[in-house]
């Protein structure tokens, strides 16, 4: 009798542990699954998750598979290959590495700093950096957690808000047309996208376009491109007094432009400047890497050009004046 009691205390031993390992089993492929989930949601959202050893440049436990969008791979990263100080912008490593030392030294749990990147094809861009500083229960930090946001596109608009407002207080106060000339295109070269450019006059009397002033052309573009009639399918396309954008290639309209098909420009714009609604000017801006000009490029430049058109509009209202003064002081 006690042998088959103890025969059915083991056997309820036994159908408990396997509840228990089952129960185990399950909650551990739960977990998993989760945890897949979790890694799919990561992937999905535009950020880039981190995990990285509290060692020299960061060598990465964990990245998510959004580093993709900088051209790099999960396995050059966990493999050890590449350390994720190695991509941060030399200019700003050392900003970097000074920034998290002292968040770590004043207990900072979390924080936000931005920063360049290369990606593996060379480009700069801009990144969001949140933080997560995890220290064992001795305040030694074991790991960091990060979560990278690419903001290149954000800090592009910042900076050509910049350059509006900047310019605009400039030209409120500028009266030389040369100087002001020099102002304008400076401003428009500060783009990231352009690196070439000049400024067009038109001839009140005969309708010519002279090229102004200029940066980064080569001189058999200043030979032959620096002067178009008023009848050339250039000055005409100019005076229709809307923005063009196109390849430098397409915009070649007559034989005489043969010889600037070795220029080496890409996407290019033409934003013709009015005063009132007579075109007085015209922007030729360029660039040398680019195949296309953003929206947010096209709106800067072109309101830089109106800005143009309203220092002029206020520079020959003063010349009037000037001229009733003059007149009135005769009389």
């Amino acid at each position: 009798m006690a042998k088959m009691a103890s025969n059915s205390s083991k056997n309820g031993n036994h159908k408990r542990l396997k509840a228990s390992n089952y129960m185990n089993e399950q909650a551990l492929c739960s977990a998993l699954e989760m945890a897949k989930e979790l890694v799919s949601v990561i992937n999905k959202v535009p950020v880039t998750v981190f995990l990285w050893r509290a060692e020299k440049y960061w060598p990465a436990e964990f990245v998510s598979e959004n580093i993709k969008q900088f051209g790099y791979t999960i396995e050059e990263f966990t493999s050890g290959k590449l350390m994720y100080g190695n991509i941060v912008h030399p200019d700003d490593l050392e900003r970097v590495e000074r920034e998290l030392s002292r968040r770590i030294e004043e207990e900072y749990v979390d924080f936000t700093h931005e920063y360049r990147i290369l990606t593996k094809s060379g480009e700069v861009r801009w990144v969001e950096e949140r933080t997560f500083i995890e220290a064992d229960e001795n305040g030694v930090v074991k790991y960091l957690k990060g979560i990278v946001l690419d903001i290149t596109e954000r800090k592009r608009k910042e900076k050509l808000l910049y350059i509006q407002r900047d310019l605009g207080i400039a030209l409120s106060t500028s009266e030389d047309l040369h100087e002001t000339l020099e102002l304008l295109l400076d401003s428009c070269l500060t783009i990231d996208e352009i690196d070439s450019g000049g400024i067009y006059l038109i001839d009140e009397e005969t309708g010519d376009m002279s090229l102004e002033i200029y940066r980064g052309f080569s001189p058999t573009f200043i030979e032959h491109g620096s002067h178009y009639s008023a009848s050339s399918p250039n000055a005409k396309l100019v005076m229709i007094g809307q923005p063009v954008y196109k390849q430098h290639i397409d915009l070649l309209l007559t034989s005489r432009d043969d010889a600037l098909r070795r220029e080496n420009l890409r996407a290019t714009a033409i934003i013709p400047v009015k005063h009132g609604k007579k075109v007085i000017a015209a922007f030729y801006l360029a660039s040398q890497l680019e195949y296309e000009l953003s929206d947010s490029v096209r709106t800067v430049i072109e309101t830089i050009a109106t800005q143009f058109g309203v220092f002029i509009s206020r520079i020959r209202l003063e010349e009037k004046l000037k001229e009733c003064v003059k007149k009135r002081n005769g009389d």
